[in-house]
């Protein structure tokens, strides 16, 4: 696997950070200067422990950077001011900063915070001005996809999405068949549960077991245990147990457990081996490390790069491997300081990719987080190693020369997202295992060092949503012949059961699709829609009256509904809050009452299309309300309701079009139904993401899986079963659409969407 090989890769990694804006229309001031030096506020927010765990590192670089500039005419000076991030109400602090005070002396660039938690409210206040704010450590997913436009957010390891990949696949990679995740259940896990399926998927691992679990120090681990035990009694297949765990007592805490839970087999866990244990970057501790109560095989942890001498300068220098954080700190230092030289030798003039910076919105001109990007977005400049006096001397001469370099620092080579210039695309990963020091103590030992690519300066699954999936279902040419009686008339529910602001995309899709379903000929006697209907007026939207799915501010219209108000003129059936999940069986099957006035009353003739959008849980499937709500409306419901619609010939053919998480467990209990066809956003083991994101109203506002499937039964309504799925499959990231039922319902390469469709 290409992707996987072993590498010595990168090198350096740098960032750097900018100086503040006002509101008026002329640029922010640069830094104070004096006639030789400039002086570059940055603010550095981190936890203490964190603060002292990095001093060697940040006063490494600073040695480094004072050096470099002994003998140019005009310098850099750093002055850094500690805050401590666990005690600091940050909120007050990012509002301080982004809006100084007169007397205040202004801050120019922001380093951290070290908890992505903590970046979403930084990174609020600084969009006010573009203050750079540059985050070594802040790695989940989701804060780095919302801010993947953002030109002043810097991420200098990529997200846990790439984390995650590699624990998967180094797991396929030592022959492991089958595959289980216990995540924190908190916000540094969300990004393993969210993308564990998906990669085990990619590299056709099955989940033993239950599968994932979600932990706290009160979870009891043993069902979760005794569902793996049995699922190797059966298959007689070793696995791997992948534990993220957002702290490292909760290591310590998971071992206990696991002891307790073993002693009740054969006493001694360490001899009841059929599995391996390994650790995510939190493990690549020395409290964690060190600790002989920790039960662990292997880990992966971010690292700094081999390949341009990074670690093995830092052990040489402090005697001890660097550890989470100790190379991006370094880079960040570097960046901020060439950054602002770049900024003081060209003023206005700052190309990024051989454009000129310029801005629609205040501040128009270019600031320092817009001259850093301009330091990294220079490949035709000459290649010097950041991370050495040497090399960071003839950086920054070259810089006040007026010439372009090539930067390498201590993450590796600092190439960065191509439209941004801001989200580094290639980390190092460490992958290593246990042993032991001549005093019998614990320490880690590299097994070998990792990345996406494979080798340095190549895009990797930083932006994942963007990349190609390599497996897909093999579909068989099916030919069922049932029959089928004369086609009468068409019927579609469509239901969304989330009812918040958070939850815009779901709402918004069902609306989108009913009037999709409008236009191809279903009138409103014959779709029954079912959603809260609650966003157009919703105090959060800025647009009252209106729902979008997609929004072109350059008034571009190249996809169906881009800038179109998909409420306009729907009739809602029912608001979701108003009925209960045996309600909906009785609007399939037809069931009037006065508090169900409007049903589907599908005959044998009649064609039948179900459309739900949604949130999943790992257990059973679509949720009936938000995410929340932890309340299934049930596989085994849903097969119930069709199974009575088959017994009452109440249908000719239903497709089933669901948009959740594991909406996959849909396909399967569906599964052996006559004339059912089952499309999900997908598998029962994966989540399903959004990726239309309006910053302007903070929500996502549709669904690949839905709008691929609205624009191709658009375009196409003649299109095949099997060319829609791999439509959908190709367009939607993140996850793998799957197809069900196939086998009883006819050929996908010959049955058209016709079927459903005027």
């Amino acid at each position: 696997m290409e992707r996987n090989k072993i590498l010595i890769l990168l090198a350096a990694f740098i960032m750097a950070l900018y100086g503040c804006k006002n509101d008026d229309d002329t640029p922010s001031p640069a830094p104070v200067q004096t006639a030789e030096e400039t002086t570059v506020n940055v603010d550095v927010i981190l936890p203490k422990s964190i603060q002292a765990a990095w001093a060697n590192s940040i006063d490494w670089a600073m040695e480094n950077i004072t050096g470099a500039q002994r003998n140019l005419d005009r310098k850099v000076v750093l002055n850094l001011r500690y805050h401590d991030e666990d005690t600091e109400d940050i909120d007050k602090l990012a509002y301080a900063l982004t809006h100084p005070e007169e007397g205040d002396d202004t801050c120019h660039a922001i380093i951290g915070p070290y908890h992505s938690s903590n970046a979403k409210t930084i990174l609020r206040y600084a969009d006010r001005n573009r203050l750079p704010v540059i985050m070594p450590t802040c790695t989940g997913a989701e804060l780095q996809r919302t801010n993947s436009k953002s030109t002043f957010a810097w991420f200098l390891t990529e997200s846990d999405v790439t984390q995650c990949e590699m624990m998967v696949s180094v797991s396929a990679s030592t022959d492991h068949k089958k595959i289980a995740l216990v995540y924190s259940d908190d916000e540094y896990g969300q990004s393993f549960r969210d993308w564990f399926g998906y990669y085990a998927a990619e590299h056709q691992l099955k989940l033993c077991g239950d599968g994932m679990l979600a932990y706290k120090k009160s979870t009891d681990i043993s069902s979760f245990l005794n569902s793996i035990k049995a699922d190797y009694e059966n298959s007689g297949e070793d696995m791997m147990i992948c534990l993220a765990l957002s702290d490292g007592g909760y290591y310590e805490d998971f071992t206990d457990k696991l002891k307790n839970w073993n002693h009740e087999y054969n006493g001694d866990y360490e001899y009841w081996m059929y599995y391996e244990i390994m650790g995510s970057d939190v493990a690549f501790d020395d409290d964690v490390i060190g600790n002989d109560n920790v039960h662990l095989s292997h880990g992966i942890t971010p690292y700094g790069s081999p390949t341009f001498g990074f670690p093995q300068m830092y052990e040489s220098k402090f005697g001890s491997m660097p550890k989470i954080g100790y190379a991006q700190i370094y880079d960040a230092l570097e960046l901020i300081a060439l950054g602002a030289l770049h900024q003081i030798v060209n003023g206005e003039t700052c190309l990024v990719n051989g454009v000129q910076v310029s801005y629609n919105e205040k501040p128009f001109g270019p600031g320092l987080t817009d001259h850093i990007r301009s330091v990294v977005s220079s490949p035709n400049g000459s290649e010097t190693t950041g991370c050495t006096l040497d090399g960071l001397t003839y950086a920054f001469s070259e810089i006040l020369e007026g010439r372009d370099i090539d930067l390498i620092g201590a993450t590796g080579d600092l190439k960065f997202d191509s439209e941004t210039s801001t989200k580094i695309l290639n980390t190092t990963y460490l992958f290593w295992d246990y042993a032991y020091d001549d005093n019998n103590n614990r320490i880690c030992r590299p097994m070998a060092y990792l990345s996406t690519t494979g080798s340095f300066g190549q895009a990797s699954t930083s932006l994942v949503w963007e990349m190609d999936k390599r497996w897909n279902q093999q579909i068989d040419d099916i030919s069922v012949n049932h029959a089928l009686p004369a086609l009468t008339d068409r019927w579609a529910v469509v239901i969304s059961p989330s009812t918040t602001w958070a939850n815009y995309r779901h709402q918004a899709d069902a609306f989108a699709m009913y009037q999709t379903l409008r236009s191809h000929g279903y009138d409103d006697d014959h779709i029954v829609l079912i959603v809260e209907d609650n966003l157009a007026d919703d105090s959060h939207n800025i647009y009252p009256g209106e729902i979008f799915v997609e929004r072109n501010d350059n008034g571009s219209t190249s996809n169906l509904f881009a800038n179109d108000n998909v409420r306009l003129d729907a009739v809602v059936d029912y608001h979701f809050s108003d009925l209960t999940q045996d309600d909906i069986a009785d609007i399939m099957l037809g069931r009037k009452s006065d508090r169900l006035p409007h049903v589907i009353s599908p005959t044998s003739g009649s064609d039948v299309v179900f459309f739900w959008s949604g949130h999943g849980g790992s257990q059973d499937g679509p949720l009936w309300g938000n995410e929340d709500a932890r309340q299934y409306f049930g596989s085994q419901r849903i097969r119930n309701i069709v199974k009575e619609m088959d017994d009452n010939d109440m249908y000719r053919r239903i497709l089933f079009a669901v948009e959740t998480c594991y909406s996959g467990k849909w396909g399967e209990a569906l599964d052996g139904l006559s004339d059912v066809l089952v499309l999900t956003a997908a598998t029962p083991a994966e989540t399903s993401k959004a990726d239309m994101y309006d910053s302007k109203l903070g929500v996502y506002l549709s669904n690949a899986f839905a709008r691929t499937f609205r624009r191709q039964i658009n375009q196409s309504p003649d299109i095949t079963v099997y060319n829609l799925y791999r439509e959908l499959f190709k367009t939607t990231k993140g996850s793998h659409v799957s197809l069900y039922n196939q086998q009883n319902y006819g050929s996908v390469y010959s049955e058209t969407m016709k079927e459903f469709l005027e």
